[in-house]
């Protein structure tokens, strides 16, 4: 059995986007995506979890991860930035939570172009299929 993988870490991060970039599925819905997005768990202090970064960024580009970067500033990075609580990334990235559903309720907010973001809405749902396919520790 492989190692479960601590959320938010680098390990996890590069696990998620390597897992991206290898899925078809990921790959077919996101053609045409050429955005970052930069993921922030803005009351990471405030847990145990803490890894020293305040965000990480995946850049995306037609159906792929092409790398990531972690963030050490509380600053707005990339030209999508999505910010959540740790135990409401907890649940999306579960599947307890649809990732649409989430922005429109206001539990994910977006900082960015939200009707592009809809556009790809079937492309998030397949990024949280493909994190939890991450053996992940929370």
């Amino acid at each position: 059995m492989s190692e479960k993988l601590r959320f938010p870490s680098e390990g996890w991060i590069k696990e998620y986007c390597t897992k991206l970039s290898s899925s078809p599925e990921y790959n077919r819905l996101g053609q045409g995506w050429q955005d970052s997005i930069q993921f922030k768990i803005i009351d990471i202090e405030s847990t145990n979890k803490n890894t020293g970064f305040r965000s990480f960024i995946l850049n995306l580009r037609n159906g792929r991860c092409e790398g990531y970067h972690l963030v050490m500033e509380d600053s707005d990075e990339a030209p999508f930035v999505l910010n959540s609580t740790y135990s409401n990334w907890q649940r999306i990235l579960e599947g307890k939570v649809n990732p649409t559903q989430a922005m429109l309720s206001g539990i994910l907010k977006v900082k960015g172009d939200m009707m592009l973001l809809m556009k790809y809405a079937a492309a998030a749902t397949e990024m949280v299929k493909t994190a939890e396919g991450i053996d992940t520790e929370f």
